[in-house]
């Protein structure tokens, strides 16, 4: 059961502790994260709108303004993870059934599927891609019609998995968040605007309105609906899961969605 949690600074994870005795999980706090997420959202918006009204400059000056808001937002990250706040949010319980929904996010399978599994995740999480990499093809393979797979933005892990998050939705609005999914899955490394765009391309997306979308954070209100509604469910970590309500968290090895997933079709 590997996850990855909350990290006070985008490049360096809390110390690795375990949740269990053979189990990895990196830790943070609650409030820090919030003070994060909102500190980089607030500066990187504020920057942006001190142009609008001024296409042009804003055209001009579009790579020094969001090198500039990366820098704020890095200097916020810094001195947040050194405040050193006490982690006070509740763990999951495994053995409750939480109310949740797809908060309208992009699902592979049908609507009216007996079982819906719901991830949050980041895209910058290294055991998210490991699930990307070994779960969830044969997964939907072998419930084909009988799963709903939902993702839901966690962006956890610093301002990179942020935008990733914002690049995702731009992708989703032209029918393509899957695909792009998996591209960013695939070159995790580079979670960059060029990075994003280079994929867009390759996806034969409107680069242009993708572009705009991205730039202009246009859902940045949703991705931070996803955060708080998993961080309300107890979410502290990235990748956990609901399958029909059920927690299962970290990246489980394909048996562990199974037993679940039987469970629920049996009924029991």
């Amino acid at each position: 059961m590997d996850n990855e949690e909350k990290s006070k600074n985008e490049d360096v994870l809390a110390p690795e502790q375990p949740v269990t005795s053979t189990e990895p999980v990196a830790t943070v706090s609650r409030a820090t994260l919030n003070y994060v997420i909102i500190g980089i959202t607030m500066f990187a918006l504020g920057l942006l709108v001190g142009v609008v009204g001024y296409d042009r400059v804003a055209q001009a000056n579009r790579a020094e303004n969001r090198d500039l808001a990366n820098q704020v937002a890095d200097r916020v990250l810094d001195a947040l993870g050194s405040a050193g706040v006490a982690d006070t949010q509740p763990q999951l319980d495994p053995g409750q059934i939480y109310q949740i929904d797809d908060g309208g996010n992009p699902a592979i399978g049908p609507d009216q599927a007996v079982v819906t599994i719901i991830e949050f995740g980041d895209f910058r999480c290294s055991f998210c891609k490991r699930f990307q990499d070994e779960t969830i093809a044969p997964l939907l393979e072998r419930y084909e019609g009988r799963v709903r797979f939902v993702w839901r933005d966690y962006p956890i892990l610093g301002q990179g998995s942020f935008e990733a998050s914002i690049a995702g939705e731009c992708a989703d609005d032209q029918g393509q968040f899957w695909n792009f999914h998996d591209l960013v899955f695939a070159d995790q490394a580079n979670l960059t605007r060029d990075g994003f765009i280079a994929k867009a391309t390759q996806l034969d997306l409107d680069v242009a309105q993708f572009t705009t979308c991205y730039d202009n954070q246009q859902h940045r209100d949703e991705i931070l609906a996803d955060y708080q509604a998993g961080e309300a469910l107890g979410v502290t970590g990235t990748p956990t899961f609901f399958i029909n309500g059920r927690p299962l968290i970290g990246a489980q090895p394909l048996d562990a969605f199974v037993n679940v997933i039987e469970s629920e079709l049996s009924g029991s």
